[in-house]
Order: C-alpha cells, then structure tokens, then sequence
C-alpha cells in the first residue's frame, strides 16, 4: 500500500498542483527545524515533561503530528474542490460522494484515532476523553485555529469516522490515509506514544507548533521552490524519501528568513554591562539588590514582582531580571507588555536600542497593537529585511497571529491577554509566550475584568514554567498577593497569605520548589516629601460651566506669572476630556493677552496631532539632554528645554503612564488615590533640573468637589470614570494627611489604606458587588478553569457573543474619520484648505499604504454609540458615517466611519439630536 502521489496538497499561486504527500514531508521538515533551532531549551523540556516522554520522543511525535495534519486532504470532499488537480475521485477503488462535509481540519480529528489504532494499536475503548488517540487527532484538527468538540462513542468505543462523515471516503480513500500513516513511519521512525493525554496548555503549545510548521511550509515561494527542484532533478512522482532529502536541505534557510530565529544574547552581569547609560554610573539600591542576590536565587524559572515609585529604573530592572531569568530557565525571547499604545510606541523605541546594544547581530524587535503600522519608521514602504536593516521586522512576521512569534516583542497588554480567551488562533499566542520572559508592566493598571485576566494569564504561565516580571508603582497588598499566588496555582504550589509588598522592593517566588524571597525596602535616589493640598469647590451641573474651578485653577498658576525670572511648567490633569477641554478654553481666554503658551492632550485628538504634540511636550519637560550630532549625521535638538516662556499642559489620564515629563506644578482633579500618585509623579521626576523658587518642593493641588455643605460630590458630567465610592474614601483619607508624605517610604501605606476591604459604607459595598461581577464576568468567559483538563476545545470556541469575549469591558468603539463637506457635497480632510491632497479619496487601494497611513492619522477612536442607534451588541450604525464604497475592499479602512461635519451645523449631528465637533486644537467634543 503506498501513497499516491497524484493526491494533491496545494494549488493556489501553483502552475501545477503540489502532491499532498510533498506538503506532509515539507510540514514534517519544517518541524524538525524548529525543534532545533526555533524553541527554546525550556520549551523543548516543557513539551517533554507534558507528554511524559524524553526530548527525542517528543520531537519524534511532533513530527507525525506535522506530517499528518492534512491528512484528511485524502477524501472525495477535499480532491474534488480543484476538478483540474483531481485524478482518483470516480475512479476504480475512489467512488465518488456528493457529501460536501466535512472540512479536512474536523476529517483529521474523526479519521486520526481510527487509523492509530488501526496501524499502532492505540487504544480506543472507553470513554473519548480519557483518550491520548481522540486528543492527538483533536490537535490536528486545531491547526486551522478552533478545535472541534470531542469525538462520540458507541458501545463503549469511538464511532466509526466514516460512519459520522462519509465524505471522508471508504475504499481506496480509506487506504489511501493508512498509506499516509505507515509512510510517515518509514520516512521518520515510529513514536513512543503518550501513555497520558497531556494537559491543555501543553496541547495548546503543541497545536501552535503544528500550526506553524503548516504556515511556513505552505509559503508560495517555498512550494515553487520545490516544484523547480523536482523539474531539475528529474524527481520520479511518489520517491518521498527523494524529496525528504531535498526539503531537510532547503528547511535550513527557512527559519532566517522568517525571521524566526531566537535572539542571540550578549553576556552581561551588572547594569553598567547592559545598559551604556548607566556605565561608570553606581546603580540605584534597589537595582543593586537585583543585581547582587537575584542571580543567587534563581535556579529555573520564576515569577520577580517589583514594586516602586515611576522613575526609579524599574524598566532597567525588568530587563535586567529577564536576562537572569531566561538565562537560567534556557528561554531567550522577550515579550514586554504595557496598558496603553502610547507607552508601547516609547517602550519599542527603547527595546530597539536595548537589542542593538546586548544582542549578538541585529534582531528584529515586533511592535503589537492594531495602529502600530502607522509609525512610517517602524513599516517603511518596503517591508524586506536588508542588509543594511535586518533588524526591520519583514511582512510574513507581521501576518496575523504572528506577532508574539518574533523573538522579542513590545506590545499592549491585550496582545497576551486574549490568549486566555477563547479566539481562533489562540494556540499561536501560547506557543509565543511560552517562548519568552513575559514583563507585565503598570500591573496596577487594569479594572477588575482585566485583573481577573491577567490572573488566569499568570495561572497558565505559571503551568507552562514561563518566567514572568511584573512592574507597578502602586500596588495594592490584595492585588501583589493575587498576581503572585496566580503563578505560584499554575506551577502548582499553595497560595501563600496576604503578601505586603516592600516598597520599594521585590518579590521572587521559586517556580520549582515555591520559595518565595522578599528585599525591601530600599532607599530610592528620588526620595522626597509630597505636600498633598486639597482645594474644594462647588461643581455644576454641566463641564462647561466651571467659574469656580476655573478660578481655583487661575490661583494657583498665579506662581507661574510672579517669577519671570525662572521659567515653570505646569501640568493640569482632569478626570475627562470634556473637562479639559472646558479647562483649555478658559485658560486660554484668560491667558488671550499674555505670553503663557497653553497646550492639551488627551486622547481624543486625531493620531498625528496627539503625536505631535507629545513629541514636543515630552521635548520640552523630558530628561535634561543636550544638542547633539549622531555618528551617522543625524541631529538630535536638545531635550528637556522649557520654551522661553510659562507653559501650561492640560490632559487626561494620558498623563498617568504614556508620558515622560516632568513638571515643576501639578494640579490634579480628585482621583482614587493611586491615580493620585501617579498624576503627582509627573512632577520633580528628573534630577538635575533647576526649579523655580515656587517649585522647590513637590506639590500635589487635588480639585476637590464638594456639596454646598461641604460634603464630597461627584460631578453628574464626569459619570462613572471612577468609583464614587473611592473618591469618597481618598477625599476622607486626605482629609487626615497632616504631615507631607514621605515618597517613597510611606506610599504604601496610604495606598492600602484607601483600598481597604474594612469599610463597609453601602457605597463601598457596591463597588465590592461591581468589582465582584467584573471578575465572575472574566472567570465566565476565560479559559482559566480549563488548564489542569484535557479537552481542548474550550480553548478556541464560547457561546458567548464578541462583546463578552473582550479583554475591556466599556462602550465598544469604532474609528472616525473627520471630513468636511462643502455646497457641492464633496468631503475634504480639513476644514478651509482644499487641495488634491485633502480631499477625500473615492477609492483606496489594498496595498496603498501611504494613503491608508495619511488617513488613519486622521483618525479618533469614540464609544460606536455616538454614531449608532440601538443597544451594545445589536447597534446600528448611521448611514451618514458610511466610508466610500471603493474603500470596501481595504482591510485597514473597512471598519472605520466618517464623521461629516455638515455646513448647517458646526459638526456631526446624530439621530439623538447630539453634536460631534472636531476643534484643530482642543480636539473632538460633543455636546
């Protein structure tokens, strides 16, 4: 019985079909190469251990997985699909079927465990589940991204495939799949097979592996490649053991060139080594800790939590501790995680400087999150590795689901997270992460949902062995506690009590024996006093009517105007934008005849005026950096210089971790505590720098409202942006503040106290009830309860809708694109100038990426309820907002609205009688 190799595999972009016997040798190829040289030493143990098998005999067993992932191609149902390539179907021993089920990844899965038994002597008696047969053909069956519910049985034994599906075909159909599972033996050798079905991340990883090994060898220029080999050689259809020959040859080149290979790290013991900052440069106590007992400490993997105040190096730490961390558990990629784009954009940066400057030969560093294409620099028009860049991340890495693949990756925290979320392709992630050292950066940043994510993330990693950091300024006890017996539940050791986290210090727990270490506190090199002082005043009930607010905020930028001798900076941070734009009007009028420069950010601006104007506020208040020329000719202008004149900055919770600035004042609307003290540390952040005479001590001003009595208030306009229940309790708190807080000794302290489980005011018990049912919503719809099972397919299919299966509960929201239309009803990108280049293109195409790149610039993310009518999950979108029909064909505009300033209105009117205005300055508001 031998396969025929008129069975083909491949077609598409091909002048000839490509044999499917070809595609399981090339799959099967390209598993023995990233066995070797894609995973890492600590994947290749984790694969082994999960399926209680040595190294060799996993490799062994991945490698028939590769081979016969298609082998449900061998069936009527798929043959028939390419009439031309189709040379059995309605031949002697290949009868026909009108079936059109089922598709070949679901024949894997039903055909598989049959022919193992059939062939090996796998058992198939009793129940599915329990099954290693059932679970190897259910991983095969994922390959495409979901994987199929497990198999019925009858009578105590599977039910026959065919008997389930008969467009898998019997006959010669049927042989024709046992010839696939006797060749791969004689290609490859015969596995040990698993005694035990292995657990679900196990399996997950192994179905990513599976996935991939697919994906490379299915690449068009491979398979003609090939093709080109068998006419030169004068391959003879049928000699698999000629053509294995040919494919280890080529394999070899395959991963470089989809730049798969892992990072090559440099030696480097101590931070001066690592980071060319700090050469010569004694490092900061907390630093010296990691780097003198840390390494002493880890013997494998394990999970590092580091808690201190913004701006005491904790960034230098992490990538510090992920070097002795990987080093020490075999892993060498990197995958770093941050609440937001914007601090995902810096942090890139930064990461490409880091791998330059450590990594043997240039690496590329992938930037995840959906606008990062935007950046011109990070995808230029020509997306081909050179060798001028290699370090340029090329178009098949960027691919879907491929991001968390490319050996050190910088990317929102959303990238890792949805893995713990049933999606198609969440494999691919897993087998990312499984590679890496994960940084979780701004633990502290997440609702309650998102906590309850990233526990059952840090649960799986934990399980998977992965070594993990994690980052927070403000950390909770109850949340330290929580990420830390997280991972220590998935590497399978016992919760440990209440954790008070040292601050600043650090926190280690073994991931083998569960030994957990803590050092702390340390004395920071920022250390100072924060005077909080609370100014109360009398909200109404619109944003724009803000007399006395305006006029606490007046006073207090007085300071501003009475040293023009040393120039400040100060820095508003309001709770919405509607408040900061409220806050930028008033100012500005007040500021009409004076020199004061009045700038505001916040997040509802279009891509490149929000950039823009970070650039330049970060230019102005960053690090204190001089003018200098770069060896290859560039100019860098000199950072960190105030402009010539005061400057005022109003923004929103953008402030809070997408900025490195520093400013001499800081005025804050009440915010829960930790938001305070985040706010607080965009002020006296850099050393070095000279203060006005106003500014020589850190100053906090928190805008308290308060009733006509005096008692604490919410604004009706600011909603629910916060819980009122921890407005109330930091007003309380700061009620009792009599001394300046000592940054960063006592900062803890405070943060515990306002987030105290201990009262019990019916509005705290709400906002427990509130945070309690985000958290059963995140266990509801995670993968969480699934790690310790063997059934996979919870992993990639819910019942729950698109709406539950998010890792941000809130309003969904759509991109708008802000256009003009004039008496001719033309749209245009501006308001006044119109030129061929501002008006709005009829049609766009796919690979137009300098256009698609100019106009999503443009673009502002709002809740889709602005534009819609209706209820979440079930909106309708206004008609007027429709993007032209010539642009239905390009992914990247297809799901972004127009938002058409009429000439009757000063902008959008919804079917709600609501107005969207685009101001160029202050930014889109509504009302």
């Amino acid at each position: 019985m031998r396969l025929d190799p008129r069975l083909w595999g491949k077609e598409r972009g091909l002048l000839r079909p490509y044999p499917l016997g070809c595609h399981g040798v090339d799959t099967a190829v390209m598993m023995e190469v990233l066995w070797q040289r894609y995973l890492t030493g600590r994947q290749r143990r984790m694969l082994a251990v999960g399926w209680g098998l040595t190294e060799q005999e996993t490799r062994l067993l991945l490698v028939w997985l590769a081979f016969l992932h298609d082998l449900a191609k061998a069936t009527p149902v798929f043959q028939r699909q390419v009439p031309v390539a189709d040379a059995l179907s309605g031949t002697a021993g290949f009868p026909a079927t009108e079936e059109l089920t089922p598709y070949h990844d679901h024949g894997v899965h039903l055909a598989l465990p049959e022919l193992l038994h059939r062939v090996h002597g796998l058992p198939l008696d009793g129940r599915p589940a329990r099954l290693v047969a059932e679970q190897l053909g259910q991983i095969l069956g994922g390959h495409h991204g979901r994987y199929g519910e497990p198999l019925s049985h009858q009578n105590g034994t599977l039910t026959c495939p065919i008997t389930v599906a008969p467009g898998l075909g019997e006959e010669g159909w049927d042989e024709q799949r046992e010839a696939m599972v006797r060749l791969v033996g004689e290609l490859f050798g015969v596995p040990v097979w698993p005694a035990r079905r292995a657990a679900a991340p196990i399996a997950a990883v192994t179905t990513g592996l599976v996935s991939l090994a697919d994906w490379l060898a299915s690449q068009s220029w491979w398979l003609k490649a090939r093709q080109r080999q068998h006419r030169k050689s004068r391959w003879t259809a049928g000699d698999w053991f000629g053509h294995l020959g040919m494919a280890r040859r080529a394999g070899t080149r395959v991963l470089a060139r989809a730049q798969l290979l892992p990072p090559s790290w440099r030696q480097a013991k101590t931070f001066g080594a690592m980071f060319p900052d700090l050469a010569g440069v004694e490092p900061y106590p907390l630093q010296s800790s990691i780097e003198r007992e840390l390494p002493a400490l880890v013997d494998g993997p394990g999970m590092l939590l580091v808690t201190a105040a913004p701006g005491d190096g904790k960034t230098e730490i992490a990538l510090f501790a992920e070097r002795v961390l990987g080093r020490s558990a075999g892993t060498s990629g990197l995958a770093m995680l941050l609440p937001t784009m914007a601090t995902t954009d810096s942090m890139h940066r930064r990461l490409v400087r880091h791998a330059g400057h450590n990594c043997r030969g240039k690496t590329p560093v992938a930037r995840l999150h959906s606008l990062a294409w935007l950046d011109a620099e990070y995808t230029p028009e020509d997306l081909t590795p050179s060798l001028d860049n290699p370090a340029l991340v090329a178009d098949w890495l960027r691919g879907p689901h491929r991001g968390l693949l490319t050996g050190i990756a910088v990317g929102t925290w959303d990238q890792a997270v949805r893995a713990v979320l049933p999606h198609k392709y969440a494999t691919m992630r897993w087998l990312g992460l499984s590679g890496k050292t994960v940084i979780i950066d701004e633990a502290h940043a997440y609702d309650a949902h998102g906590h309850a994510l990233t526990t059952t993330l840090l649960e799986w990693l934990g399980h998977l062995g992965v070594p993990v950091v994690v980052l927070s300024a403000t950390l909770t006890s109850t949340i330290a506690s929580s990420l830390l017996n997280a991972y220590r539940r998935g590497a399978g050791h016992p919760d440990l009590d209440t954790l008070t986290p040292t601050y600043p210090g650090w926190t280690y727990t073994d991931h083998a024996t569960g030994t957990t270490t803590t050092r702390g506190p340390f004395p920071s090199p920022r250390a100072h006093h924060l005077n909080i002082h609370t100014h109360t005043y009398t909200p109404t009930t619109s944003a724009t009517d803000t007399t006395e607010r305006t006029d606490r905020i007046l006073d207090l930028l007085q300071s501003l105007h009475t040293h023009p001798e040393a120039l400040g900076a100060a820095l508003i941070v309001c709770n919405t934008v509607a408040d900061a734009q409220a806050t930028e009007a008033a100012l500005a009028s007040a500021y009409a005849d004076s020199a004061t420069l009045v700038r505001i950010l916040h997040a509802r601006m279009p891509v490149h005026q929000r950039h823009g104007v970070t650039h330049r506020l970060e230019r102005w208040t960053g690090p204190t950096l001089p003018a200098r020329r770069h060896p290859d000719g560039r100019w860098t202008a000199p950072n960190g210089k105030r402009p010539g004149r005061p400057l005022v900055v109003i923004t929103t919770q953008v402030a809070e971790q997408s900025l490195d600035v520093d400013f001499d004042l800081i005025i804050s609307d009440l915010a829960p505590f930790a938001l305070l003290a985040q706010r607080a540390g965009r002020g006296h952040r850099h050393q070095g720098r000279s203060r006005p005479p106003y500014a020589q001590d850190a100053v906090l001003h928190v805008l308290t409202p308060v009733t006509g009595n005096g008692q604490p208030t919410t604004p009706l306009y600011w909603g629910e942006v916060y819980d009122a229940s921890l407005l109330r309790r930091t007003h309380e708190h700061l009620a009792t503040l009599t001394e300046p807080l000592a940054i960063p000794e006592e900062l803890q302290h405070h943060v515990d106290a306002v987030y105290s489980d201990t009262y019990t005011s019916a509005d705290d018990t709400r906002r427990q009830s509130e945070e309690y049912a985000q958290q059963a919503l995140a266990d509801l719809v995670a993968i969480g309860q699934h790690r310790t099972g063997t059934n996979l397919h919870p992993l990639t299919n819910s019942t729950h809708t698109s709406e539950l299966l998010t890792t941000r509960l809130g309003d969904p929201s759509i991109r708008v694109l802000p256009v003009w239309t004039d008496a001719n009803g033309h749209h245009w990108l501006h308001p006044t100038k119109h030129t061929p280049r501002t008006r709005l293109p009829r049609r766009v195409k796919p690979d137009d990426r300098k256009t698609i790149r100019r106009l999503m610039r443009r673009t502002i993310p709002i809740p889709q309820k602005w534009i819609s009518t209706g209820q979440p999950g079930g909106l309708t979108q206004d008609p007027a907002t429709n993007t032209p029909e010539g642009w239905a064909k390009t992914p990247a505009l297809r799901n972004i609205a127009l938002l058409p300033h009429r000439r009757t209105t000063a902008g959008y009117t919804s079917r709600g009688g609501q107005t969207v205005t685009l101001n160029l300055t202050a930014g889109l508001s509504r009302r």
